[in-house]
């Protein structure tokens, strides 16, 4: 959705929000704070939380994200990455005229989504990743095949996943890990890029049972996100 400040005159509901106390014990830990700084992200990466006073639904994304920017305890609160700096500040005051927004689906149960990076040419049984000759894609130094995977329809394993499975938010995460930062120190192996996802991804979602599902399918509480931008 692309809005602009005309939603600030709409007769509409306004979304507030507050600050949480949740913390992210999995993010935090010494572990996962070790492996994202290998990769260039552990200055670049912060979480935080705030809850809303109202329903959202998927049609109001556009308001939800406009109100979300315009928001003083987000703004005051709020961390960004400042590439003048090169650490995290506070966002600050700001008055957002012009947001986008994007529903990211959060569907997948299972690792086994992964299962189909072992192939050949692309990631060993013991979970070698392929090499390649070095290139440079949109700004990253490319010198494996996942990377390329992840970078490029040129590659051999671009198909493996669909543009809708390219969109949840596992693979995004996944992706952002191996991309990393400008002086990421990539691993030789698939498995800790992996085990991060998978940890994180559970920290940011709540699964359970449907109690009015028949089929005792297990179902994502928390079964979409929003990727915003000003």
């Amino acid at each position: 959705y692309y809005i602009t400040n005309n939603l600030r005159m709409a007769d509409r509901k306004t979304f507030k929000f507050e600050l949480t106390n949740k913390k992210y014990l999995t993010f935090n830990s010494k572990e996962v704070k070790t492996d994202l700084t290998r990769w260039d992200l552990g200055n670049r990466i912060s979480l935080t939380t705030f809850a809303y006073n109202d329903f959202f639904k998927d049609y109001e994304a556009k308001e939800f994200t406009y109100d979300f920017f315009n928001d003083a305890t987000v703004q005051h609160n709020l961390q960004v990455f400042s590439s003048n700096r090169q650490e995290l500040v506070t966002w600050g005051n700001h008055e957002i005229k012009e947001v986008q927004a994007e529903i990211i689906p959060c569907s997948i149960t299972s690792m086994d989504f992964f299962d189909r990076l072992v192939t050949p040419g692309l990631v060993r049984e013991g979970g070698a990743i392929h090499k390649c000759l070095d290139e440079d894609i949109d700004g990253f130094l490319v010198s494996d095949e996942i990377h390329r995977m992840l970078l490029t329809e040129e590659s051999d394993h671009w198909e493996l996943y669909n543009e809708d499975e390219r969109q949840e938010l596992l693979f995004l995460l996944f992706k952002h890990l191996v991309l990393g930062g400008p002086v990421n120190q990539y691993d030789d192996k698939i498995d800790r890029y992996l085990e991060v996802a998978k940890a994180l991804y559970k920290e940011f979602i709540t699964v359970q049972k449907d109690s009015e599902n028949k089929t005792n399918r297990t179902d994502i509480k928390s079964n979409k996100g929003i990727r915003m931008g000003r």
